[in-house]
């Protein structure tokens, strides 16, 4: 069973039209006349059913094998009549409930054809959304009525779902069933509606196919729809039911099969969910053709991801840029997005004087997100050009930059805590930090570098957010060294260390020099093997939250950061200012002397930089 949108009761008795709803095509106009003149029929008010009615109910079944399902009254008057296939039927709308916090006053009496009478979790899903006084479902076998099953809100926890039977058709004392409604009732009045705050309920769907890579003993997909949970937990939103997809051709309309979609419609309803989030992309008609067949809003994981930014963000720079990667994500959905869309384009600017003649809704509604996109591109270019600014000051310092990259959740904000003494927001949440943080790092030798905390990289990471995050991640591309941080404690461990190569790659800073963190040691067994990882590059393990591991960490940066860094003395004669300038520019200069001879300076520079000034280098003073 399942409930649907359609004409109320109350219209079609306002119609004096009493006729037999749902699936009637194909239907004999002899079993609808039989099926109509159920409207004439009276229950007793203190029966819920009588024998007379579930001989014609399981007759009408046996003979289309359909379910058949009507509403009574509490007055005993049958208020609707319809008709499914062999496993649902859609019930009308109710529209005289009186309140959230009361029954319905409506009791619905529906067949099983060649089924027992239990109640199926659809059947309590309806009863819970609809609030009806009692859900009835009649085991139907060879045209007979067997036995029934009663649901009822419990009185001990309306939210919950009693289930009692089973009863013979013959039933004729309901005075305990009646009492028990009677106290769902007078429970519901007494309940406190539920915040609004209530966290919104999700179906999660995943893809898998045969050529799906393994990861450790466990497919690439399935580890993804792992870290979508986690992502819909990062959202605020609770998991109630999960779906996977086998298949290996991607359906062009809805993205999984008819059957599945059916099988999700149906989820949807019996878990009472709000939303649901697919762990691919979808395009614009899909994700209107997945919501006309579930009822609910759908996501994707791309869409759940910038949700989750537009949370977190905080700096004026950080909200720019998730609103721009929202825009360039909606943009080419518009026109599968349909009305969802142009209720949207009254925020994105524009108005009164700014529609052409003859242009559409969509038009404008595009125009509007173009004219937006650039607006916030302009700002984000400003933000470049006075990080460009900082960058020569902080060149001309000769204070070198180390940015701690890793996938999301890794530690990379208490390992920058740790290090730094800072209090950069650390929590056990995915995308914890999108707007970068910088601290200075003492090192072990007294010499100082910037460290850098910046956003968590995943799997799947929309383009659009590598795209709007430009800005921030150019302080990556131009570090001097990059802090791969990894959850060792993972299983997963060393996937997530090759998605976060693959997307330097991308971001063009592929050259960097890199020291592996293994983070979170302290949630490892002291036997447990260190996972094994390919290449030459430095690997520690550590423990941010401890501490351990820290002082070496700093050691191996100070040797790689300082390695091609040279400390001497130079001596510019009073002619050769131009070379000194150079110097003040390019290098780190500590003392300044002035003497016969010209001035003498201190300095610390690249080592490939020498070449410039080697003929001005002195011996030590």
């Amino acid at each position: 069973m399942e409930t649907t949108k359609g004409e109320s009761p109350q219209e079609r008795n306002d119609a004096k039209i009493m006729k037999v709803n749902g699936e009637t095509e194909g239907i004999r106009q002899s079993t609808l006349d039989i099926l109509e003149s159920l409207y004439d029929m009276r229950l007793p008010q203190e029966q819920l059913w009588t024998a007379e009615l579930l001989d014609v109910l399981a007759r009408v079944t046996g003979q289309i094998n359909r379910e058949l399902a009507l509403y009574v009254d509490r007055k005993g008057r049958i208020t609707d009549v319809g008709i499914g296939d062999s496993k649902t039927v859609a019930l009308g709308a109710i529209e005289t409930r009186r309140s959230s916090r009361r029954l319905a006053g409506i009791r619905c009496i529906h067949t099983h054809p060649e089924d027992s009478g239990m109640l199926s979790s659809v059947d309590v899903s309806s009863l819970k959304q609809l609030r009806l006084d009692a859900m009835i479902a009649v085991g139907v076998r060879e045209g007979v009525a067997r036995e029934l099953y009663v649901g009822v809100l419990s009185p001990a926890n309306p939210d919950e779902c009693d289930i009692l039977g089973p009863y013979s058709p013959d039933k004729e004392d309901f005075a305990a069933l009646l009492e028990y409604i009677g106290d769902a009732e007078k429970a519901l009045f007494s309940q406190i509606e539920a915040s609004d705050s209530q966290a919104e309920r999700v179906v999660l769907v995943g893809m898998k196919s045969r050529g799906d890579r393994q990861l450790n003993g466990a497919g690439e997909a399935e580890v993804s729809f792992l870290e979508l949970e986690e992502l819909a937990r990062t959202a605020g939103a609770l998991v109630v039911g999960k779906i996977m997809q086998n298949q290996d051709v991607r359906n062009a309309s809805t993205l999984i099969g008819k059957g599945k979609l059916e099988e999700l419609r149906l989820a949807v309803q019996a878990l009472e969910a709000d939303a649901v989030i697919f762990d691919e992309e979808l395009s614009g008609a899909q994700q209107r053709n997945i919501e006309e067949a579930a009822g609910v809003k759908v996501l994707d994981r791309t869409s759940l991801i910038l949700d989750i930014f537009a949370q977190r963000a905080r700096s004026r720079e950080g909200l720019l840029q998730v609103e721009l990667a929202q825009l360039e994500y909606r943009l080419p959905r518009l026109t599968g997005m349909g009305l969802a869309m142009s209720r949207q384009g009254g925020s994105l600017g524009g108005g009164l004087g700014t529609r052409g003649p003859g242009e559409s809704k969509l038009e404008t509604d595009k125009r509007h997100i173009r004219l937006r996109i650039t607006a916030i591109k302009e700002q984000l270019d400003a933000v470049r050009r006075q990080r460009g600014v900082l960058r020569s000051d902080r060149k001309k310092s000769g204070i070198p930059l180390i940015s701690i990259c890793g996938y999301t959740n890794a530690g990379k904000s208490t390992l920058l805590n740790t290090m730094t003494s800072a209090d950069v927001l650390a929590e056990d949440k995915l995308f914890a930090t999108l707007d970068t943080t910088t601290r200075k790092l003492e090192l072990p030798g007294g010499g100082t570098a910037l460290l850098i905390d910046t956003v968590g990289f995943i799997r799947k990471l929309p383009h659009h957010l590598l795209d709007a995050f430009k800005s921030t991640l150019e302080e990556v591309v131009l570090s001097d060294l990059i802090l791969i941080t990894a959850d060792a404690s993972d299983a997963q461990v060393v996937d997530h260390i090759r998605i976060v190569d693959d997307i330097l790659v991308e971001l063009g800073a592929g050259e960097k020099p890199v020291v592996v963190v293994l983070n979170k040691m302290d949630k490892m067994n002291a036997e447990a093997a260190l996972p094994a990882l390919a290449g030459e590059r430095p690997v520690l393990a550590i423990s941010a939250r401890t501490g351990a591991g820290l002082e070496e960490l700093k050691k191996v940066i100070e040797g790689i950061v300082f390695s091609n860094r040279l400390r001497t003395w130079f001596l510019f004669p009073w002619h050769e200012s131009a070379a000194l300038a150079w110097l003040h520019e390019n290098g780190k200069v500590f003392q300044t002397e002035y003497v016969e001879a010209g001035t003498l300076v201190q300095a610390e520079l690249d080592r490939v930089l020498l070449p410039r000034v080697e003929a001005f280098q002195a011996e030590e003073v």
